[in-house]
């Protein structure tokens, strides 16, 4: 996983919980990488396992619930950062529908180890679809949580019902989607 993701969980966690919290989760948690991350590396996704579950634990959420936190989180910390065209779109909508050929090609571009997720777009109306998701780490709730923060940033209220699941043996995730 890039390092800017850990950059952003640590971020998320010092504005949750505080600094000590995300000391405590680094310093106990026996990490491979040992703890440090540079926004343009990439660290094995054991890393990142092992620290949301132990800030999970620390915030006494669900981890589901504590990686769809991060993911909304993670959409502002990306925007801030990463000019990658996102502000160009004007709503959620063209955002998922250019995900993969945009967003994602340029992160691959400039990033040629980085592994991204496959998300599509299939839209049913102007403001009704389904989303798919399809990824090896199986981050649908960071997913999620990534759709809401996407939402909030262009003003729109978003429906998600998750109708299908990797952690339920499914090849993909699924959500039927609708914007207002």
């Amino acid at each position: 996983m890039q390092g800017i993701i850990y950059n952003a969980l640590a971020e998320f966690v010092e504005t949750t919980a505080g600094m000590a919290v995300w000391n405590e989760a680094v310093e106990s948690s026996h990490l491979l990488s040992e703890g440090a991350f540079t926004s343009g590396q990439t660290y094995p996704d054991e890393d990142a396992v092992t620290l949301a579950v132990f800030v999970a634990n620390k915030l006494e959420l669900e981890l589901p619930d504590a990686l769809r936190a991060f993911g909304k989180f993670l959409f502002g910390f990306l925007l801030d950062r990463v000019p990658l065209g996102v502000k160009e779109f004007k709503s959620t909508q063209d955002l998922l529908a250019s995900l993969n050929g945009t967003i994602h090609a340029e992160v691959n571009r400039l990033h040629p180890d980085a592994y991204t997720p496959i998300i599509n777009y299939l839209p049913e109306s102007e403001s009704k679809g389904v989303i798919v998701y399809r990824s090896k780490r199986k981050l649908c709730a960071i997913a999620e949580g990534l759709i809401l923060g996407a939402a909030e940033h262009y003003g729109q209220q978003v429906r998600m019902k998750h109708t299908r699941c990797m952690h339920d043996g499914a090849e993909d995730c699924r959500w039927i989607v609708a914007f207002s």
